[in-house]
């Protein structure tokens, strides 16, 4: 999913936190944490040899599939998993119960709407396939999505 299709996706479960709690501290962390997680990808951009980081150049590299490695070290179960047991372990503090919920959505938002195999999201899959694109996800056409 692209970061503008997160950003929608992040403020209306931010709204929804907002109007659930009636907190306004829950309802950022989970827009926050929901949107920014893409922000890895800049770490794939300059990893793989792209330079003059712009929004409209990190776009090209995307799509023109200048990127070969996806890193994506934010995107990853194990790090929902772990959010999820601190969750339990603090009584589900609700700052965190709602950034873990922030991170979730995003997550399932990218497994579904990006060309991503069940097993993509899984640092260690990544790990074992060397980050390699082609092995990681799904064959699409014209571009790699966000």
């Amino acid at each position: 999913m692209k970061p503008i299709g997160h950003l929608g996706v992040s403020i209306i479960t931010g709204a929804a936190v907002f109007l659930t709690t009636k907190t306004i501290t829950p309802s950022i962390a989970c827009f926050l944490v929901g949107w920014l997680v893409d922000i890895d990808h800049i770490w794939d951009f300059y990893k793989n040899g792209c330079r003059g980081f712009s929004i409209k150049r990190f776009s090209n590299a995307m799509n023109n599939g200048e990127i070969k490695k996806s890193y994506i070290y934010f995107h990853s179960y194990e790090l929902l998993f772990g959010l999820v047991f601190l969750c339990f372990f603090t009584h589900f503090n609700y700052l965190l119960a709602f950034t873990t919920l922030g991170f979730a959505i995003h997550l399932i938002f990218d497994q579904i709407f990006n060309p991503a195999k069940p097993l993509t999201y899984f640092i260690t899959y990544r790990i074992l396939n060397r980050y390699n694109v082609d092995i990681i996800y799904r064959p699409r056409k014209k571009h790699f999505a966000l």
